[in-house]
């Protein structure tokens, strides 16, 4: 790694791009302020993000890490298979509940840059085929071994259980609430029992 990766004044940068990007929305953040609140110079700050869209990137890729760190010490708390599959939707309940319900920092940010060529919505992509890859291996450790009465195709399970998990986001964060989560998790649970 380079100096320029590593530096504290980076560090400093992204951690308040974390805060403030997902707390107020990317447009809504100007670069002055995040200059200001991560107590750099404007010198240093181009030095590090000749853009915002830089920042931008250097942001989803730090919270995309977080993130799925977040949810992988959550699920693998629990017991391998069908317990491992339902925790998704407690660490969903409770990180949404301790965001106070901001949601998902990648459909948040997508919706605020629509060209879909861009760099910043090839990050989000990149974060949402890790988290489909990531439910895809857990409902492989779920999915009933050979003597079950109908095998489960994996990967048509791994679709669904991501759009149940998308959705439930989109719609917690709507209504401020926890209840499409529950719905989710219901329907995973139907799903899994046939």
């Amino acid at each position: 790694m380079s100096d320029k990766e590593t530096s504290p004044a980076r560090e400093r940068i992204i951690e308040t791009a974390l805060n403030l990007f997902y707390r107020q929305g990317y447009l809504a953040t100007g670069i002055n302020q995040i200059i200001a609140e991560s107590q750099v110079a404007k010198a240093t700050f181009y030095a590090q993000f000749p853009s915002k869209e830089d920042l931008c990137i250097a942001y989803l890729q730090a919270r995309h890490h977080r993130w799925m760190g977040w949810l992988r010490e959550s699920v693998e708390s629990h017991p391998a298979g069908l317990a491992r599959l339902l925790g998704i939707f407690s660490f969903l309940r409770q990180w949404m509940a301790d965001s106070d319900y901001r949601g998902c920092a990648f459909l948040n940010i997508a919706t605020e840059v629509p060209d879909m060529d861009s760099r910043i919505r090839a990050e989000v992509i990149r974060h949402k085929d890790g988290l489909q890859r990531y439910l895809a291996a857990i409902i492989q450790e779920s999915i009933p071994g050979e003597g079950a009465a109908k095998p489960i195709d994996p990967e048509v399970i791994a679709g669904i259980v991501y759009v149940l998990v998308e959705g439930a986001i989109v719609a917690s964060q709507n209504y401020h609430a926890a209840w499409p989560i529950d719905r989710a998790q219901e329907a995973v649970e139907k799903l899994m029992a046939r």
